[in-house]
């Protein structure tokens, strides 16, 4: 696949994280969750009264009302609250409004790739400090520098399709799991409404598509639903498409639910020649790390990138007998040490 060289690509680090940074704090929550422990008490204490120590210039009732939801999950998790004391989270204006997000909506999570998100007052920012204590965490933590590398990836396969287009035939890209849309936000992707159309779908509630972009949809040639992707599926305007795209989802399916609720609807969506992108998470202490300490969703994880591969190269001879036939691409990531996942394009063949 040829890169649009004009993409941006802020997928840099500051330095390679190694897997004991990780197991280090898998293990304490393993070894207290065996012996039914939680944390300390005293250690919570600690945790809270330095945290509301640190923000003098919040108000409290702000504070109190984060530190009701972040509470509980530290004092039942030893291996998050040694986590915060280690990182000194608590001096952070970002990292607590982040653990909230985790648990309250995931896409806003995921723009801390980016070092954006809420501050500790709720108000958006779009760049962490860098004397904060979260920025390490931002650049260098391996599934945020894998959602960098994937939305870049993304950013390229729309730009490359719509290149394709045109005012009398333009293209049409389906983004089933768009989220706040990374990807058309970061990037330096430029949209062409004349040449493009776009359809996104997602179920967060807490997605208001018309703050995303500071254009209006209409004039950027944005089509976005809340809703999950099988609302795409009832939509007759998302027919024809020439990439279809759900990228972070695939990895929450068994793969025999993935063939036949995913891949099936969509080689009836895609046009001839047309394209899905998707992509599986493998299992790595980064991901252990992020289930256990953040409590994010549980993945079905492949134990390797060869593994996922010949998994998806198994479904993939299945269709074809079936009369379903994909050719197929796939990238390992490459920014990480520890690979962290498998992207896959599917290319529809009649």
């Amino acid at each position: 696949m040829l890169v649009n060289r004009e993409l941006y690509d802020p997928i840099e680090r500051t330095r390679e994280m190694k897997k004991t940074e990780f197991t280090k704090y898998i293990r304490i929550r393993d070894q207290a969750a065996a012996e039914g422990r939680q944390t300390d008490p005293n250690v919570v204490g600690r945790i809270m009264v330095d945290f509301f120590e640190s923000h003098k210039d919040v108000p409290e009732e702000k504070l109190a009302k984060l530190w009701r939801i972040v509470d509980p999950k530290v004092a039942k998790n030893p291996g998050l609250a040694q986590f915060i004391v280690d990182k000194n989270a608590t001096h952070s204006q970002y990292f607590f409004p982040w653990l909230k997000s985790v648990y309250t909506s995931p896409s806003e999570a995921l723009e801390m790739s980016y070092g954006a998100g809420r501050g500790l007052s709720g108000e958006w920012v779009y760049r962490t400090d860098e004397a904060d204590p979260i920025e390490d965490f931002v650049r260098n933590v391996p599934t945020l520098v894998y959602n960098r590398e994937r939305q870049l990836f993304v950013a390229d396969l729309v730009t490359t399709i719509q290149k394709k287009g045109s005012p009398y035939e333009p293209t049409k890209v389906v983004d089933l799991g768009a989220g706040r849309m990374a990807w058309a936000r970061y990037h330096g992707f430029q949209f062409q409404p004349k040449s493009q159309t776009i359809y996104a779908f997602d179920k967060d509630p807490n997605i208001n598509p018309a703050l995303l972009f500071p254009q209006s949809l209409d004039a950027i040639g944005l089509n976005y639903h809340l809703g999950d992707m099988r609302s795409a599926f009832t939509q007759p305007e998302c027919k024809e498409a020439d990439l279809i795209m759900l990228g972070g989802v695939a990895s929450y399916y068994p793969m025999d639910v993935f063939r036949s609720a995913v891949i099936m609807p969509v080689y009836g969506f895609l046009k001839p020649g047309g394209v899905f992108f998707f992509d599986l998470q493998l299992q790595c202490p980064q991901y252990e790390w992020t289930v256990k300490l953040f409590d994010w969703p549980v993945m079905e994880l492949e134990d390797s990138a060869e593994a996922a591969i010949a998994k998806v190269e198994a479904m993939r001879r299945e269709l074809w007998k079936s009369g379903l036939k994909f050719g197929a691409d796939y990238k390992v990531d490459t920014y990480n040490e520890m690979a962290s996942a498998v992207m896959i394009t599917f290319t529809k063949i009649l």
